[in-house]
């Protein structure tokens, strides 16, 4: 009777032992699952090269190549990691002349965590995977993201410029968390994402254009030649472009005498190319080529401008028309 007590002990304790494991590996357990998946590409969509060279540009992506699926609460030890390491066989972003377009690689919607190239940035740290939640849910693969800046000072022709980032993910975490906050086993795993990041430079200038005064005079054989007048253009490096001048507000027909006008009253005026008699326009030959400038001719230097002279003139052919302040509004137009 009693070595039937004996075994029967023995039977309660091993149920017991059991009982304990499908509890620790039962219903209560957690898991999460991570794989390197294809990328969504990082746009930095169409800027001016102004706004390149002068303003930092933000830009991301929803999914850098890793993405995992569980229902764990991300409690990450310092032995987890998720590295990430990103390297290119270009420095920056290249356009079709070869220029570079430089940007900084951050892992958070901020400029705290920028990483650097060549160099394993561990995700697991600084609470960047707990904010993401990226092993907490059980049913909607999570990727994680990355932030893009872009650097100043870049002097750029116009144009598409993209680089193609390589990621080499690697993770190694506790993926398996029992009843009694046991890990019940690690996942591990590597592995090569690509990444495409893009800007597209579209052309644009920089213009500084004084008003013209002809001052006042009693007569309109009075007035002066308004000479030395200047335009400057700063256009996007290497643009080929022409600049109009409009026929302002109140002239005799297209491409006819400007006029400027007080109440009912006109005085006509126009603008000329240089030095010369030949009427600055805004249509075919009336416009002026960029290598037509008097000072830097040829394409847009970026960052150097390019000046064009001018001279404007009362038309004294014209009866002197009553007293009053007489204006006008032209329009400049840069054409690439």
């Amino acid at each position: 009777m009693d070595r039937l007590r004996g075994h029967r002990s023995k039977r309660w304790w091993l149920l017991a032992v059991l009982l304990a494991l499908w509890l620790l590996m039962g219903p209560n357990r957690a898991w999460a699952l991570c794989s390197v998946v294809s990328t969504s590409p990082a746009g930095f969509g169409t800027l001016s090269s102004i706004l390149v060279r002068t303003t930092s540009q933000p830009a991301s992506t929803t999914n850098a190549g890793l993405a995992c699926t569980g229902s764990l609460v991300s409690l990450l030890a310092s032995n987890d990691h998720f590295y990430a390491t990103i390297t290119s066989s270009q420095s920056g972003l290249l356009g079709p002349t070869g220029d570079v377009i430089g940007y900084t690689i951050y892992a958070n919607n901020s400029t705290s965590y920028p990483i650097t190239r060549g160099v394993q940035f561990d995700f697991a740290r600084n609470s960047i995977v707990d904010a993401l939640g990226l092993l907490g849910s059980p049913t909607v693969a999570k990727s994680i993201p990355l932030y893009l800046g872009s650097i100043t000072g870049s002097n750029v022709a116009a144009g598409v410029y993209s680089e193609t980032l390589s990621i080499a993910w690697s993770w190694n975490y506790c993926a398996g968390i029992g009843a009694l906050g046991a890990c019940l086993g690690r996942d591990i795993g590597s592995g090569v994402a690509s990444l495409t990041v893009n800007l597209t430079v579209a052309n644009d200038c920089v213009i500084t254009a004084p008003n013209i005064n002809f001052g006042s005079a009693p007569v309109v054989s009075a007035f002066a030649t308004v000479s030395g007048q200047t335009i400057n253009l700063a256009c996007t490096k290497g643009s080929a472009y022409t600049v109009g001048l409009g026929d302002g507000q109140q002239a005799l027909g297209v491409g006819g005498r400007r006029r400027m006008v007080s109440g009912g009253n006109y005085l006509a005026y126009d603008i000329f190319k240089s030095a010369g008699t030949t009427r600055w326009g805004s249509v075919g030959a009336a416009r002026r080529a960029s290598s037509d400038a008097e000072v830097n001719p040829g394409n847009g230097l970026g960052t150097g401008s390019q000046v064009f002279n001018y001279n404007a003139r009362i038309y004294t052919d014209q009866a002197t028309p009553p007293a009053g302040t007489y204006t006008d509004n032209v329009v400049l137009d840069v054409g690439f």
